[in-house]
């Protein structure tokens, strides 16, 4: 089912555009090429070194250790990666392709990213299961809701979905499948031990996920973006 909504998005994102403006929104977001495939692997690596600095500093706050899974297999790292490909380039799609898009169209920019932002963050809370556990709905919804302004505003600033993907992709795969906290369980590393997210475990947590997307916010304002937008 969750492979049937990607093209479906694809679908509609194009035809959205097509029949409003008489015009293939995918070629602004695929083109120049090389510009859009620079966005992309620097949007990935900048995730991937926050997120697994992000790991190894957690791991030994808890006191955890990691090695490598039993069940580890070429098939297990295709399907976790496939599926954090597709949810990724769906949400990108849905959030920033097309709900962004036409609030930016229609309406003011900054209001546009809050909305787009908020409705990322609301869409978490049915997708991580956290439904009706106030705490948990609160938590989620700050920090996933400030991940999906920063998304917003790498759309904004580049006009495409290529750097957000590439931010959200590089993020979700160290954390999912090379982590092993995505809802596939466990794929390259596995913990030695469970700890709670409780006390100041909980807190330096909480903290460091909200300085996450303001790094991340960094990058994309820097002279790096500017110069590729240059070449």
């Amino acid at each position: 089912m969750m492979y049937i909504i990607l093209p479906i998005l694809l679908l509609l994102s194009w035809l959205a555009v097509y029949i409003s403006e008489k015009r293939n929104i995918f070629h602004q977001w695929l083109f120049p090429a090389r510009l859009r495939g620079s966005e992309f692997f620097l949007g990935l690596i900048i995730s991937i070194a926050l997120c697994l600095l992000t790991q190894i500093f957690l791991s030994q706050l808890d006191g955890r250790t990691w090695h490598l899974s039993k069940d580890i297999s070429i098939g297990k790292l295709t399907f976790s990666l496939l599926y954090d490909l597709n949810s990724v380039v769906s949400e990108e799609l849905l959030f920033r392709g097309i709900i962004l898009y036409f609030l930016i169209k229609y309406w003011k920019t900054v209001p546009a990213m809050l909305i787009s932002a908020s409705a990322f963050g609301i869409y978490h809370w049915f997708s991580f299961g956290v439904w009706g556990n106030l705490t948990a709905m609160i938590l989620v919804f700050v920090v996933t809701g400030l991940m999906g302004y920063v998304f917003a505003v790498a759309y904004v600033k580049t006009k495409s979905i290529i750097l957000p993907v590439g931010i959200h992709l590089g993020w979700n795969w160290i954390n999912n499948t090379v982590f092993s906290n995505g809802p596939n369980g466990i794929q390259v590393l596995e913990a030695d031990k469970t700890v709670p997210l409780e006390g100041l475990n909980a807190i330096f947590s909480l903290s460091l996920y909200l300085i996450i997307p303001f790094l991340i916010l960094v990058f994309i304002k820097s002279k790096i973006i500017k110069e590729q937008k240059l070449a």
